[in-house]
């Protein structure tokens, strides 16, 4: 994201009324082309923050965040659905055993809240987590809400940022990019500190797992 300001800073790039003019022309197609390319990107590993910050910069805060938030959570289910029919082995050796543990003891509780968190407070890598999601025993529709509901603020700063590309002195812009680094950096220490703690496998990780790989198979 921060190459993104700079980058808008220093080249002649297009007005963002240019663009939103482009995104007008192209009709109803836009936001449906974008949706489309937020959740292939998202499944292909593609950095999120900058297209949350695209989706600003061509369509508005707001409307940048309905179609970023759709995109996203179309993207982490993608992977979700993938991780079940690859299977708990081929995810750990993907995304590594002791994300996966992490995830593990996040989803411990199940549910929406447990995504939320682990959306508001990034532990793990957003598409690692999708992947690994799909290996743990939360069900698909908690995890979509909460990952809907959970993806809203980090992609809101992002989007209010996109908007203000064109006009980065102002007070807005220096707000989003200053919430955002408070954001990863909390995300940063809070995923360190919980890597450090997560127990050695025991009988409840097994359970978890046994549980995981059945829900894989079906």
């Amino acid at each position: 994201m921060a190459l993104l300001s700079v980058a808008a800073a220093v080249l002649d790039l297009p007005t963002a009324d240019q663009l939103r003019a482009h995104v007008r022309d192209a009709g109803s197609s836009a936001p449906v082309v974008f949706v489309a390319i937020c959740a292939l990107g998202t499944a292909a590993f593609f950095p999120k923050p900058v297209l949350a910050t695209v989706a600003g910069l061509l369509f508005g805060v707001l409307p940048g965040l309905v179609l970023a938030v759709a995109g996203f959570t179309a993207g982490a289910l993608i992977s979700f659905a993938v991780a079940r029919k690859l299977g708990r082995n081929a995810v750990a050796a993907r995304i590594g055993h002791g994300r996966l543990r992490v995830l593990d003891a996040v989803f411990a509780t199940r549910g929406v809240s447990a995504t939320l968190v682990l959306r508001l407070l990034p532990l793990v890598p957003f598409t690692a987590s999708n992947f690994g999601a799909g290996v743990t025993a939360v069900p698909p529709r908690s995890f979509a809400i909460g990952t809907a509901l959970g993806l809203v603020p980090s992609t809101l700063v992002a989007a209010v940022l996109g908007d203000a590309l064109q006009d980065l002195g102002s007070p807005r812009s220096f707000v989003a990019l200053g919430c955002w680094l408070v954001l990863s950096t909390v995300g940063l220490l809070w995923g360190r500190h919980l890597l450090t703690r997560v127990p050695e496998p025991g009988p409840v990780d097994e359970r978890n797992a046994e549980l995981a790989r059945d829900l894989s198979r079906d």
